[in-house]
């Protein structure tokens, strides 16, 4: 590294290893790599560190003080009810850096998150200090804007966008495996809330016989570590596990349509003009599909029924791309792009 060379630091949820946090945090590194920086983003997989070609560093020791800047990014950080376990926040990292005078003059970034709504007070004033060190913050969709401007974060920080995984394809190097197989997804025991919908037991059962019948024609996805609850019930069906990025995108690529529980798989695959559908296990997947123009494709899987279940399984084996979708994309990755337009 050459001594005019900037060091961008990214802090974000790396060390649970899953799909989505890893997603944005490559792209993040991308743009900032594109912009002279050599990028550390700790805690992220020494085998995703080495395709992207940044520095894979097992904590934050040392890495806020020898940083020219700080992107905080990835996933809802900004809440704590994103995940499957609220309360949680990474935000504190920052926080903590901050009040222990780590961030003096280095500019701080935060982009591509979710905000709101909030269980707990000490994550709300986690995202009024952070918000408050911040050069600005963007947002990935209004709800998250309105959030934010709520608990008093100036607007003139605040940037709405979209999900920087919209452009996975412009970003990040890969070619999308032929198949055109459709894509199952459907992890949801981490939610307890989600178990108690009397329905899910028969939903998990006829999602597993949609893919014990057509295993030819499915793919089984794991967005991170949790395992599906529908692979004992096709065990032909092949199965495609998340365990880099330099081996994932280029299998979720090429698939035809795409049924999940997830938000960032539904984001990927629709920035690749692949329809999906989603029974969510949480309230960003909402969202995004209100985004895209197809709020009738994302129900929620606290209240789903079984015929909500065989129904978006039939859409999805005869979905199209359409005119309105071209369009629609479009419009997201240009409000995407305007998320790293800020950045360093």
């Amino acid at each position: 590294m050459s001594r005019e060379q900037r060091r961008a630091l990214i802090v974000g949820p790396y060390r649970a290893h899953n799909f989505g946090d890893d997603l944005v945090g490559a792209i993040l590194a991308r743009h900032l790599q594109s912009l002279g920086y050599e990028v550390t983003i700790p805690r992220l997989s020494e085998s995703n560190s080495a395709w992207l070609g940044s520095r894979f560093a097992e904590n934050y020791e040392g890495q806020f003080e020898r940083a020219d800047v700080v992107v905080v990014g990835g996933g809802g950080i900004m809440s704590d009810t994103s995940g499957a376990k609220p309360g949680a926040s990474y935000l504190e990292i920052a926080s903590r850096a901050h009040a222990d005078g780590l961030l003096h003059n280095t500019p701080v970034y935060v982009t591509s998150v979710g905000a709101g709504p909030w269980l707990r007070a000490k994550s709300r004033v986690l995202a009024q200090q952070v918000a408050g060190i911040a050069q600005y913050v963007g947002v990935r969709e209004q709800e998250s804007y309105d959030h934010l401007r709520a608990i008093g974060v100036d607007a003139e920080k605040l940037v709405l966008g979209a999900d920087l995984a919209l452009l996975t394809p412009e970003l990040l190097a890969f070619t999308p495996r032929r198949g055109k197989r459709l894509g199952l997804q459907f992890d949801v025991t981490a939610f307890p809330d989600v178990q108690e919908n009397p329905h899910l037991p028969a939903i998990v059962a006829a999602v597993g016989d949609h893919a014990r019948s057509r295993a030819r024609d499915v793919v089984l996805i794991r967005n991170g570590r949790a395992r599906s609850e529908i692979a004992d019930l096709a065990p032909k069906a092949e199965r495609l596990s998340y365990t880099s990025l330099e081996r994932f995108l280029p299998q979720l690529g090429g698939m035809r349509a795409l049924f999940t529980s997830h938000l960032h798989l539904a984001i990927t695959a629709y920035s690749q003009r692949i329809p999906t559908y989603s029974l969510f296990v949480r309230e960003k997947t909402r969202r995004f599909y209100e985004q895209i123009g197809h709020p009738e494709r994302a129900i929620d899987l606290r209240t789903a029924t079984l015929a909500d279940a065989h129904r978006f399984l039939a859409a999805a084996a005869v979905a199209t791309w359409t005119t309105a979708d071209e369009e629609r994309l479009r419009t997201l990755k240009a409000d995407a792009r305007s998320l790293l337009s800020f950045v360093a």
